[in-house]
C-alpha cells in the first residue's frame, strides 16, 4: 500500500498493511511461477515395482459362519456381490448384533446353485 493510500485512511489498521504485503508476496510468487514454470526432471532409475496384491484370506473349514468380508475373500468376489446376493434372496444371512453372518451351508448352496440369468 502506498503512502498516498495510507494518508487517505482515517483509521489505520495494521492488519490491512500486513494483508497488502502478503497479497503482494503472493502476486510476486505467482509471477515467478508463470515466468519460470516447474520442469519435471526425468527419473534416472527404473520405477518401483507395483505393490504386492493383498494376501488371500485362509479360512478354516470348521467355521460355522463367515462375515461379509471373509466370505467375499474366500470366494474371490467383492463385498458388493455378497450384499447383492443377500438382497436378491439368493444367499441367506443372519444378523448377530452389528455383524451380518453367512452360514457355511448357505455359502456352499449358493455356489452349487445353477447359474441363471
Amino acid at each position: 500500500m502506498g503512502d498516498f493510500q495510507r494518508a487517505q485512511m482515517k483509521h489505520r489498521d495494521a492488519r490491512v498493511s500486513a494483508m497488502a504485503q502478503h497479497l503482494r508476496a503472493a502476486v510476486d510468487l505467482w509471477e515467478e511461477i508463470h515466468l519460470h514454470p516447474f520442469k519435471k526432471e526425468e527419473p534416472s532409475e527404473l520405477p518401483a515395482p507395483p505393490p504386492a496384491p493383498p494376501p488371500v484370506v485362509a479360512l478354516p473349514s470348521e467355521k460355522l459362519a463367515y462375515g461379509i468380508k471373509e466370505a467375499a475373500g474366500a470366494l474371490g468376489v467383492g463385498r458388493t456381490t455378497i450384499w447383492r446376493a443377500i438382497k436378491d434372496g439368493k444367499l441367506s444371512a443372519v444378523k448377530v448384533g452389528n455383524r451380518t453372518l453367512i452360514r457355511t451351508e448357505a455359502l456352499q448352496a449358493w455356489l452349487s446353485a445353477p447359474v441363471g440369468r
